[in-house]
């Protein structure tokens, strides 16, 4: 619907997975290998798609696939996650050779992945980081292990299947069996990106290995597809992923291989392909990134994200934007790309696809323009989003399982893009190995984490009240919205984020043409100090009240303040960041500590391709709310024309019963012919020291010194 007042969509869903339609496709399983991903009638057809010119064949076995026959530390010294990915890349890259090459090419293939076979066989745990207490990494590699087994089946001996079975059931299966039957571990139960890979990977491994350990395997696809079911449901109704689109690209491409895995081997994907969502969660993707390809990347997620998972979307639902999306992407798992190929799309112009998008699944927002890529459009893109904890949970606080592990103290924060550029950026996440960074507390707001400038409230751009930060794990909807035409909105009821009643904070925002506005209104008597703030990377060029002027490059930004009447901007400068001494008994997500092992907070800098803050240093535009204000209303003009500047404000509540169309109702103001006259150039802007502060600790108290985690 292109306009509601609705705070959030119900979904009419079962609870629970269909456990007889499940025990009936178990004793109905009858396949000989191969049967994971595809059956052995595909296997000729695939042959043809991956010979010449495809060169799919040509990629062979160098560098060889090393596995952790001894220990994760001494195999993979450097940066254990992209080795664990590289591992399992690699060898369902030279198993669906293997399968699919003809000649000395095949035979190589089967050499390097019988030797990768037999390393993981050997190896004493496929667990490589004790610090994730899910399946994560071990998924990646029981994924992998098992098609392998299952597309060469045939082709290993007797005594190397039964090694690989033997293995998959004791770095796999056994373990797995023990998580689902231990009620204190939370990941079965989350919703977020480690419960579906861990799911998929213990799903597929059984499924590998239905027949030798049918009893055991059957009781895990149960269990996994109960987990999954409940994870599935994060992406109700429309498709967003809470988490971000780089957390979305790894869920979803083990979502992907899960349900893949099920059709082609018991025929059904036992419910979980129609979960509400599911189908449509390339819409997230579309719109969650801007018009030059940078995600929202909110909470702990990235700008880069990653879209040939939608490889087997676009092959199952047939979604001509899929295929669209995919055009030009390079594809990290060829296999994938030859099981699940391209096909022609048609773009959000040709679909006619709205240029707004609210979804109920992430309360998110984002609006754009024009879908048209051509300069003079003039491409502008607005997202914006509200809390991290699922409106539909209810009331009070959050239980441990609906945490959002990811998610950062950022309920109303927005991006803004236009003129080629990101000017109003969001920092992203911090060092996963900082004190505590995963620690949200008991109560979900007063962990370590929550010290952490990138984690705070006052490192978004939203709003700061009372001194204290957000509720990190709150709902924030949207509750009211339009997508159509030139005139895209959002209202966000905020209260919940700050720990307050409903209707004490609300925040707006609006794409109208080209102009964005962020408006909030806000009860004196419950906040009795607020500030506004936004962070750019863009170079000051004036500062005078309730103007600013930013450039890049040729490209420039106005932003202005309609009102109150006497809100004044100030430019500062972020926080430094702070080093922290680590004991080498801490486990970390990246190498092992030593002795003195120091781990600083990343830079207040802007992201570069690849590397993390290594951009232009980053700077907060703020405001001090005047003492008695009840609204504060913002205009943003990226790339701006003086004669854009002419909107006048009205209340929120206008919004809400849309009217006016342009959400306009007070006669002009005087600054618009001031505006025109004011110089595009002024002295260099000088960064002020904040005297509005930041929050540094929850509640008002001091972050802990690093002599605190020696």
């Amino acid at each position: 619907m292109p306009f509601d007042n609705v705070r959030s969509l119900a979904c009419d869903e079962p609870d629970r997975p269909d456990v007889a339609l499940a025990e009936a496709a178990l004793a109905r399983f009858r396949a000989r290998h191969p049967y994971l991903l595809f059956r052995n009638r595909a296997v000729p057809a695939l042959r043809r798609l991956t010979g010449p010119p495809h060169g799919l064949r040509s990629r062979s076995t160098k560098p060889p696939i090393k596995s952790p026959v001894e220990s994760p530390a001494a195999a993979v010294p450097q940066d254990p996650r992209t080795a664990i990915k590289r591992q399992a890349r690699q060898l369902i890259a030279t198993s669906f050779v293997a399968l699919t090459a003809d000649g000395a090419a095949a035979e190589a293939a089967l050499a390097a992945t019988c030797e990768a076979l037999d390393g993981f066989a050997a190896a004493a745990s496929w667990k490589a980081r004790p610090v994730i207490r899910s399946f994560l990494d071990c998924a990646e590699i029981a994924v992998a292990v098992s098609l392998a087994y299952d597309w060469l089946f045939h082709k290993l001996s007797p005594g190397r299947r039964e090694a690989i079975e033997s293995a998959i059931r004791r770095n796999v299966l056994d373990p797995a069996l023990a998580a689902y039957q231990d009620r204190s571990l939370l990941w079965p139960k989350r919703c977020d990106n480690c419960t579906l890979v861990s799911n998929s990977g213990i799903l597929i491994a059984a499924l590998a290995v239905l027949r030798p350990y049918r009893a055991l395997s059957a009781e895990l696809v149960r269990h996994s597809l109960a987990s999954s079911w409940h994870a599935f449901s994060a992406l109700a109704p429309d498709g967003a992923w809470r988490e971000g689109l780089s957390y979305w690209s790894l869920a979803m491409r083990y979502a992907a291989l899960m349900v893949a895995a099920l059709e082609s081997t018991l025929g059904t994907s036992l419910g979980l392909a129609g979960r509400p969502g599911f189908a449509e969660t390339g819409d997230f993707a579309l719109h969650a990134a801007g018009p030059f390809g940078a995600a929202f990347n909110f909470g702990d997620s990235d700008q880069r994200f990653d879209l040939s998972p939608l490889a087997w979307h676009a092959h199952r639902f047939g979604r001509p934007i899929d295929r669209w999306l995919l055009h030009g992407c390079e594809a990290r798992h060829a296999a994938f790309a030859a099981i699940w190929p391209k096909q022609a799309g048609e773009g959000p112009v040709t679909l006619g696809l709205p240029t707004g998008k609210v979804f109920r699944s992430g309360d998110l927002a984002c609006f754009r323009n024009t879908w048209s890529s051509a300069p003079p459009a003039r491409q502008v893109y607005l997202a914006i989003k509200g809390g991290n904890l699922f409106s539909r949970i209810g009331g009070g606080a959050p239980r441990p399982e609906d945490v959002a592990l990811h998610a950062q103290a950022d309920a109303g924060t927005f991006v803004l893009d236009g003129a080629r550029h990101r000017w109003v950026v969001d920092l992203g996440g911090d060092d996963y190995d900082l004190p505590g960074y995963f620690d949200h507390g008991k109560d979900a707001r007063s962990g370590r984490r929550w010290q952490y400038y990138r984690s705070q409230a006052a490192g978004h751009n939203t709003l700061t009240i009372n001194g204290r930060d957000q509720v990190p794990n709150a709902a924030a909807a949207i509750i009211g919205s339009c997508t159509e035409g030139d005139c895209k909105w959002a209202v966000f009821e905020l209260s919940g984020a700050y720990g307050l009643p409903p209707g004490t904070v609300r925040r707006g925002a609006a794409l109208i043409g080209r102009q964005v506005v962020i408006q909030d209104e806000a009860d004196p008597a419950a906040c009795r100090t607020i500030v506004w703030a936004m962070h750019t990377s863009a170079e000051p060029v004036a500062l005078a009240g309730s103007l600013a002027r930013f450039r890049l490059g040729a490209d420039c930004l106005v932003a202005r303040i309609l009102e109150p009447v006497g809100a004044r901007f100030e430019l500062v400068s972020p926080p430094a960041p702070r080093s922290f001494a680590l004991d080498a008994a801490t486990p970390l997500h990246g190498l092992a500590p030593g002795d003195g092992a120091v781990v600083s907070e990343l830079p207040r800098n802007a992201d570069r391709p690849g590397q993390r803050a290594a951009g232009a240093p980053i700077r907060r535009l703020q405001i001090a709310w005047p003492a008695g204000a009840r609204r504060l209303t913002v205009l943003l003009l990226p790339d701006c024309d003086c004669d854009e500047l002419a909107l006048p404000v009205a209340p929120l509540d206008h919004w809400l019963a849309r009217r006016p169309v342009r959400l306009t109702g007070l006669p002009r103001r005087g600054w618009l012919a001031r505006s025109a006259r004011t110089p595009t150039h002024a002295s260099p802007v000088r960064l002020a020291t904040s005297k509005l502060g930041y929050h540094s600790g929850y509640a008002g108290e001091e972050p802990p010194t690093s002599r605190d985690h020696a």
